[in-house]
């Protein structure tokens, strides 16, 4: 059976921390019972909070599910939005299926109901016999408009026969395809793993108002506005939104570097003339909104931006939070800032353009493939699962990342560690993580248009992996990388050398055989880390004896009748050149798994 996602782990701690003492437990006797139905419950009342609007304790009260419900676990109306919400839930504790088919019937039955005005259907249920007032007088409402959600805990989508009985409902019920009336909804454990984690919040600002001096503006064919910006209030924007500004951009603020030291030295030094050394902030928006400030006054224009991103400029920006004093009343700007804000607004694939416009502005700067790949969607993924864990993935470059350590990791461990995960029968993967990181981090098509995955970047990072398996791997590498750098410390000459070049190939056995990555829980046991420690030494033993049998060294005699071991080409040559990997690897395999046989027959135990 499929290991439970571990998505899932984290919503019931999220469920009552939301709805304890709120959605009343049911009392059947039976303690894991009781709790799913709480679980079933309270999701119920998550998704109306979520999706109409209302508050918990509104939410809470609006889950009416029991004997002749109708398969309607919750109905709430959003007086904001005119919106009456019919909601079925399902926890799904192996986080993995969708509801059976009959609930999903029922339910569907429930909502034809309502639509139809047959509400006598609900007369055996106590709390809808007492809402059914309200429910009569929300359908005279002839502007309503009903959404029926299917809320569930597990990650399989709807499946299309259960779409096809809403698909029906709703092609009957509207009058015509463009009728609003009637819509479906489902919701499963990756959309709930957004609203727990906070991946569903828009990665833009809803509303920023500016005054741009000396502006330029086009209409055609997208709208744009280009000027000055006092330093004094991006100061209050970045004080106000943070990190918030740059979540699109493909990098964050990287704090001390040279660059940013130039910066902030001419903001400290002489603001003045900021906006002549420096490129300024690059952004688009949903809409812009354009105002004059004074019709007599060409030179400035106030600007609303609606749905506003800064995609270029986060060491600008960052430089002005951390250096730019506060706004006096009455006083002139230090300094200016050259902004660009571009609409989207007229754009048929805004997602398309936008990515193009950060591409082109960040590839004028120092910008490197690792700041490329953040824009890599698992890796926000990634991230976001194994927030409610408190476990964070650091893979954009930002100037407060911490060390590594048993709650933080970034994308350098990743990436290491899942190229020797991931690699195959001819060690290309684990060569480039020792002569040739870089290419590992490219998203360029350098497979061939036959090949399912054709970037490199995709190969070390599949679309199906999960964070779970990344987390484990990093912790395996920390394990394997500790016991190889001890074998170094203890060792001299080509001993040393050994153990410190050898260490990726040694790590990808590790994965190759004991698996280690493949655990369900998220942290590895201590047993685990025991297996992994002890097979360090193991295969760093063996990986030497293949060496020695493939000529790649030796022991001589030293004075003292001392063995000590030399190597014709430097282990750091060795362990770079493919071939080489490729032939110790498979050496490798066979050793390990003639030494598990041998192991398997003592104990009258058969290869697997």
């Amino acid at each position: 059976m499929p290991d439970r996602p571990l998505e899932i782990l984290a919503l019931p701690q999220k469920l009552h921390e939301l709805f304890d003492g709120l959605v009343p437990p049911r009392t059947s006797g039976n303690d894991e019972q009781n709790e799913r139905d709480f679980l079933s419950r309270a999701l119920a009342a998550y998704a109306i909070h979520k999706l109409g609007g209302a508050p918990c304790e509104e939410a809470a009260d609006a889950i009416v599910d029991g004997g002749g419900d109708g398969g309607i676990d919750g109905i709430y109306f959003s007086p904001a939005t005119n919106v009456l919400w019919l909601l079925q839930s399902k926890y799904v504790h192996s986080g993995l299926n969708q509801p059976e088919l009959g609930e999903v019937a029922k339910f569907r039955t429930g909502v034809e109901n309502l639509l139809e005005g047959r509400f006598d259907a609900f007369a055996d249920n106590a709390q809808w016999r007492a809402i059914r007032p309200r429910i009569e007088a929300f359908f005279r409402n002839h502007d309503i408009q009903v959404r029926a959600v299917l809320c569930y805990s597990g990650i399989a989508l709807i499946s299309e026969d259960r779409k096809r009985l809403f698909e029906t409902l709703k092609d009957r019920v509207n009058r015509d395809q463009e009728d609003e009336y009637f819509q479906f909804l489902s919701v499963n454990l990756t959309t709930l793993n957004d609203w727990l984690t906070g991946g569903d919040d828009p990665p833009r600002i809803d509303s920023v108002e500016l005054e741009i001096l000396w502006p330029g503006h086009s209409s055609r064919p997208y709208e744009t506005i280009y000027g000055l910006v006092a330093l004094e209030h991006l100061k209050v924007l970045h004080e106000e939104y943070g990190e918030r500004l740059i979540r699109c951009n493909i990098r964050g603020f990287k704090g001390r570097t040279d660059v940013n030291n130039d910066i902030q030295k001419t903001l400290t030094e002489d603001a003045r003339i900021f906006h002549y050394l420096n490129n300024g902030l690059t952004a688009f928006c949903n809409r812009l909104e354009i105002y004059p400030l004074d019709r007599t006054d060409s030179k400035r224009k106030r600007v609303t931006a609606r749905g506003l991103a800064v995609i270029n400029g986060a060491q600008t920006l960052g430089s002005i939070g951390q250096c730019v004093g506060p706004i006096v009343d009455g006083a002139e700007p230090k300094g200016y800032a050259f902004i660009k804000i571009i609409s989207l607004e007229r754009c048929d694939d805004d997602r398309a353009f936008a990515e193009c416009i950060s591409r082109a502005a960040n590839f004028q700067n120092q910008v490197g493939l690792k700041d490329f790949v953040a824009a890599y969607p698992l890796h926000e993924q990634m991230r976001l699962t194994l927030k409610p864990h408190r476990i964070t993935y650091h893979y954009r470059l930002d100037d407060d990342t911490p060390e590594p350590d048993e709650t933080n990791f970034t994308i350098e461990e990743a990436l290491t560690a899942c190229a020797c995960l991931h690699n195959a029968q001819d060690c290309d993967l684990v060569t480039r993580v020792a002569a040739n990181r870089d290419s590992l981090r490219s998203l360029e098509m350098v497979f061939p248009a036959t090949e399912l995955v054709r970037s490199r970047h995709e190969r070390v990072f599949p679309a199906n992996l999960s964070a779970r398996t990344v987390w484990r791997a990093v912790q395996t590498q920390r394990i394997a990388l500790k016991g190889m750098t001890d074998g170094a410390k203890a060792s001299t000459g080509a001993t040393r050398a050994f153990y410190t070049y050898a260490r990726w190939v040694v790590l990808a056995a590790i994965f190759n055989r004991i698996k280690p990555e493949a655990g369900e829980d998220l942290a590895l046991t201590n047993a685990e880390q025991a297996t992994i420690s002890s097979a360090v030494s193991n295969y760093a033993e063996k990986l030497l004896a293949q060496a020695i049998a493939k000529g790649l060294a030796t022991y001589d005699a030293a004075p003292g009748g001392q063995q000590v071991l030399t190597a014709p080409r430097d282990f750091q040559s060795v362990f770079k050149t493919q071939g080489d990997c490729q032939k110790l690897f498979a050496a490798l395999k066979a050793e390990i798994w003639k030494a598990q046989d041998t192991a398997g027959e003592r104990r009258g135990e058969g290869r697997e």
